[in-house]
């Protein structure tokens, strides 16, 4: 007699859940990736009957079109009134101007630099007392006028600046801008490009202050052009309460450009080498 079969009992029907682990295991999502759905992909363009399979598509419009530019008339504009300037024209000029920006923030730099210098002097001492024993023939040039030396034109003016943010400096102190101007009159002395020493600021008790002088840039080191000049400029830090009447005095140079090396340690060639006597002093007013 067969054996009698085992009834099976009905399995249970489960929900199935999204999160629920189920066997064997599904396949993780790798790191790093996205479980948010696709973004549903638009239903494609109708074709209008007229086109066929090969026929573009028509662009798309922005939903604003800009209008199209159409000219406006207007009254017809008098001769004598001013007209615009034609086109590129300020671009034209803007290298001009950067340039001169360019050349002007330059020397407000140096400016600043050589006033740091003088601050720095004016901390290690108020005034110096210089004695010398060099033949000395002073030449007093007034107000705002030129000396003249071997063939060769100095100008100087002393002006007061502010003093820069850096310096932290009372009212007692006041910063000072020298402008100097040299100018070679005839081709003789073209060589002499030497500029000159013992630069101070002179008052009336006869104190007197270093003056700082830059570096210059464009001055020829063998000979200069006849009829240019060449400006050097230099400032110092006085005492406010002499500011005003502190005058500027140098003893321009006579060294030629064009004299050999080798001479200049000749007894004969020292010899008759021009001797920087002349002292410049510039009155202020």
């Amino acid at each position: 007699m067969p054996p009698r079969p085992v009834p099976q009992q009905p399995r249970a029907r489960h929900a199935a859940h999204g999160d629920q682990q189920v066997w064997p295991p599904a396949p993780r999502e790798p790191v790093g990736g996205s479980t948010q759905p696709l973004p549903a992909v638009p239903a494609a363009m109708p074709v209008s009957p007229q086109q066929g399979p090969g026929t573009p598509l028509p662009r798309r419009q922005s939903p604003d079109p800009e209008p199209a530019a159409h000219q406006v008339s207007g009254p017809e504009p008098s001769p004598d009134a001013p007209q615009d300037p034609p086109p590129g024209s300020e671009r034209a000029a803007a290298p001009g101007g950067r340039k001169k920006r360019t050349a002007l923030i330059a020397t407000a730099a140096v400016i600043v630099s050589l006033v740091t210098v003088g601050a720095r002097s004016y901390d290690g001492y108020l005034f110096y007392e210089k004695t010398t024993t060099k033949e000395t023939k002073e030449t007093i040039v007034p107000a705002g006028q030129a000396a003249r030396v071997k063939n060769i034109e100095w100008r100087a003016t002393v002006t007061r600046i502010e003093m820069p943010d850096n310096l932290q400096y009372g009212p007692e102190v006041a910063a000072l801008k020298v402008d100097i101007t040299k100018k070679v009159l005839d081709a003789g002395s073209a060589t002499k490009t030497g500029l000159f020493s013992d630069a101070k600021l002179e008052d009336r008790a006869g104190r007197s202050w270093v003056v700082n002088v830059a570096p210059e840039t464009d001055r020829p080191t063998d000979r200069l052009e006849v009829g240019k000049e060449y400006k050097i400029l230099a400032a110092a830090v006085v005492p406010t309460a002499v500011a005003d009447e502190v005058e500027l005095s140098f003893r321009p140079s006579n060294y030629r450009s064009d004299t050999p090396t080798a001479d200049l340690f000749k007894r004969d060639t020292v010899a008759k080498l021009e001797d920087d006597v002349d002292v410049l002093r510039f009155r202020r007013r």
